[in-house]
């Protein structure tokens, strides 16, 4: 079975630079750095410990980062990262109540410096993927984890 979906995509100007605003969000995020991987000793439990207590019931936490680096290329021209964000939590909650919600979890964001130099922030709002399920608790997951995403950004770009 096909089905036509709405897809609602945000694209923000950011006032800051490629390198202040990624490294604001994942300051913002709790990213776990590779000291404090070595401090908690690498076991597997310790660094889902550590990552739990970075992130509470209604905030996000990175979930992995992809950079231009890590494509094959000759030639690197421009800036360029997408983030995998989500709240365990809220995220495990959404699958319970549907499935198929697992499909956009976790969200995507893609930060990259544009031709113009111009810092370029893109998303599709999880809400509107989510909207097809025709499901009530889904919906308001949904706008929840849009909402922090949109304050974090603010917060990232304003500090």
């Amino acid at each position: 079975m096909k089905r036509a979906v709405v897809i609602e995509h945000v694209s923000l100007e950011i006032k800051n630079s490629f390198d202040q605003f990624t490294y604001q969000l994942e300051k913002a995020l709790g990213i776990l750095m590779p000291v404090a991987l070595r401090s908690l000793g690498a076991a597997p439990a310790s660094t889902v410990c550590y990552l739990n207590s970075t992130c509470d019931k209604n905030n996000l936490m990175i979930y992995n980062i992809m950079s231009q680096e890590d494509l094959p290329q000759k030639v690197r021209y421009k800036k360029a990262k997408q983030y995998q964000l989500g709240n365990p939590e809220i995220m495990d909650r959404m699958i319970d109540n549907h499935t198929g919600a697992g499909l956009y979890l976790p969200i995507h964001l893609l930060v990259y410096e544009n031709e113009q130099k111009k810092v370029i922030v893109e998303y599709d709002l999880l809400s509107s993927l989510c909207a097809q399920f025709n499901n009530t608790s889904l919906l308001t997951d949904s706008i929840a984890l849009d909402n922090n995403l949109i304050m974090l950004i603010q917060k990232a770009d304003n500090t």
